[in-house]
C-alpha cells in the first residue's frame, strides 16, 4: 500500500476551518455524504460487539435538574440490572456545581462520554436555539458512535435531538426510544416562544414525521400525554406508545426547627410552597395574586423556589406590592430541598393554558413523595385536575382564578386535619402509582422486550 505524500497531509492542515464547517453543515442537510472510514474504504470487515443501551440527552450527570437526574436514575437501575450501558451527554454548565469534570468517566457502572458545545444560558429564546442546534450538531457528527448500541434512549430536550437516532437507524439499524418530556411544538406555540409556520416549527413538524415513523417505542408520562400524541401524530400507531410517569428523585425529610429556622418561618405557620421552573410554560400570575389577598394574614407564608424567564416579573411583582409574606429564593437542591419541601403545608404546580396533553411538571411527583397536599393551577379537564380531585389529595383551581386559590389555602388552614389527610393520600398514591421502583420496572420491561423483538 502506498503511503500518502507528505504534501498532500500538509495541504489538508493548511485547509481553512470555515471549509471543514462548510462541509459538515452539508453532510447534516444531506447534500453530500460523509467519508468513508478506513475500514470502509479497504473492505475491510470489523466485528463490533454491541452494548445494549445507550442514552443520549443534553443533561445528564452531576446536573440536578430533574431532565439530568431522571435519564441518570434510569440509566443506573437498568446498569445494576445486567444491562451494558453507556452516555451521551452535554458537558455540564448551568446545572452544575462541578464546572471542571473528564470528558469520559465511569459512574455507578455507567459509561458517560461528555460533548462540549456552545452554551448561551436560557434567558432567551435566541440563546437557547443556540444552545440546542449546537448540541444536536456535536452529537450529530458522533453518529457513528450509535452503531455499537442495540438501542437508543433519546430526550425531547432539546427537541431537534431525535435527528441522531433517525439517521443512526436509517444507516445502521440502530432501535431507538423517545422519551416525551414535553410534545414540541405545541409546547412553544402555548406558551407564545414559537409561531406557527416559522422556520424553526417548520423544521420541527419535519423531524416529528421521521421521528414518529421510525420510532421502535414512544414513551409517554402520562395517559393524556399518550391520547395527544396518538391524535395528533398519525404516523404513530399504539402498539409503539407506553405510558410511564416521571418520579421522585430527592430524599424523604422531616420537617424540624432548624429547617423552619433555616428558612425564617415559626412552627405552625402555615406555608404555602412553589418549586421549580417559572417559565413560560408555568402559571405565577395566580399565586402572586393569591399571596397578595393574602398578605394581611399572618397565618400565611408563600416559599417561591426555583428559576426561569418569568422569576424577573414575579421579584417585581413581590416589590411593588411590599408583599412581606412572600419569600423568593433560588433554586435548591439536595438537603436544603428537601428540608423545604418538609416544612411546607401544601404545595403548589400550575401550567399555562393550552398545555393540555403536551407536558407533566416533574415536581408533582416530589410533592406526593413528601406527602404534601397539591394546590393545581391548571385548566378544568387537565389530567392533573381530575387526579387532585378524584384521589383527593388537594385542590383544582382555574389558571388565573386568584380569589378561588385563596380561598382554597384558607380551608386547608381551617381544617388541618383534612389537610394531613390529603397529605397522606397524597404518599399513598406516589407509592402506589409513581414510585422509582414502579417506573424502572416498567422501564426494564419495555426495555427487554425491544431488544428480544
Amino acid at each position: 500500500m502506498k503511503c500518502r505524500p507528505v504534501g498532500k497531509c500538509s495541504e489538508f492542515k493548511r485547509r481553512s476551518g470555515g471549509e471543514f464547517v462548510s462541509r459538515a453543515f452539508r453532510v447534516v442537510l444531506g447534500e453530500i455524504s460523509p467519508r468513508k472510514n478506513r475500514y470502509e474504504r479497504i473492505g475491510a470487515t470489523v466485528a463490533i460487539t454491541k452494548k445494549d443501551i445507550l442514552f443520549l440527552c443534553q443533561f445528564f450527570y452531576p446536573e440536578y435538574n430533574s431532565s439530568a437526574t431522571l435519564p441518570f436514575d434510569t440509566a443506573k437501575y437498568l446498569a445494576s440490572h445486567g444491562f451494558t450501558i453507556d452516555g451521551l451527554v452535554g458537558y455540564p454548565k448551568e446545572y452544575s456545581v462541578d464546572k471542571h469534570l473528564p470528558l469520559i468517566e465511569t459512574v455507578e457502572g455507567v459509561g458517560i462520554k461528555r460533548i462540549k458545545y456552545m452554551q448561551l444560558g436560557r434567558v432567551g429564546m435566541l440563546s437557547r436555539l443556540i444552545n440546542y442546534f449546537s448540541f444536536t450538531f456535536r452529537a450529530w457528527l458522533k453518529t457513528s458512535y450509535l452503531k455499537n448500541y442495540k438501542a437508543v434512549i433519546v430526550y425531547s430536550n432539546p427537541p431537534v435531538l431525535p435527528i441522531v437516532p433517525i439517521r443512526a437507524k436509517k444507516k445502521y439499524g440502530t432501535k431507538f426510544v423517545f422519551v416525551a418530556y414535553d410534545v414540541y411544538p405545541e409546547v412553544a406555540y402555548a406558551s407564545q416562544s414559537l409561531t406557527p409556520g416559522s422556520m424553526i416549527s417548520k423544521v420541527m413538524n419535519w423531524i416529528n414525521k421521521r421521528l414518529y415513523s421510525a420510532v421502535d417505542c414512544v414513551v409517554a408520562l402520562t395517559d393524556e400525554m399518550k391520547e395527544f400524541l396518538l391524535e395528533k401524530r398519525p404516523e404513530l400507531t399504539p402498539d409503539r406508545v407506553v405510558t410511564i410517569a416521571n418520579w421522585a428523585h430527592e430524599k424523604e425529610s422531616k420537617p424540624d426547627h432548624e429547617a423552619y429556622e433555616r428558612f425564617s418561618y415559626k412552627d405552625g405557620q402555615f406555608i404555602v410552597s412553589y418549586f421549580g421552573n417559572m417559565g413560560t410554560c408555568q402559571d405565577v400570575e395566580t399565586m402572586i395574586e393569591a399571596a397578595e389577598l393574602l398578605k394581611d394574614d399572618d397565618r400565611v407564608r408563600f416559599l417561591i423556589v426555583g428559576h426561569g424567564n418569568k422569576k424577573d416579573a414575579v421579584e417585581a411583582r413581590i416589590r411593588e406590592r411590599d408583599l412581606k409574606n412572600v419569600q423568593l429564593l433560588d433554586f435548591l437542591t439536595g438537603k436544603d430541598f428537601q428540608q423545604a419541601v418538609a416544612i411546607s403545608s401544601c404545595c403548589i404546580v400550575s401550567l399555562e393554558r393550552g398545555l393540555k396533553g403536551t407536558c407533566a411538571p416533574s415536581k408533582f411527583y416530589s410533592y406526593l413523595q413528601g406527602g404534601q397536599p397539591v394546590l393545581a393551577v391548571v385548566e378544568k379537564d387537565s389530567y392533573l385536575a381530575a387526579e387532585v380531585e378524584d384521589e383527593r389529595i388537594g385542590h383544582a383551581v382555574e389558571i388565573g382564578d386568584g380569589v378561588g386559590l385563596k380561598d382554597a389555602i384558607i380551608a386547608m388552614v381551617g381544617n388541618p386535619d383534612e389537610c394531613k389527610a390529603m397529605g397522606n393520600r397524597a404518599k399513598k398514591l406516589y407509592e402506589d402509582q409513581y414510585a422509582y421502583e414502579v417506573a424502572m420496572r416498567k422501564y426494564k420491561e419495555m426495555i427487554e422486550q425491544l431488544l428480544r423483538n
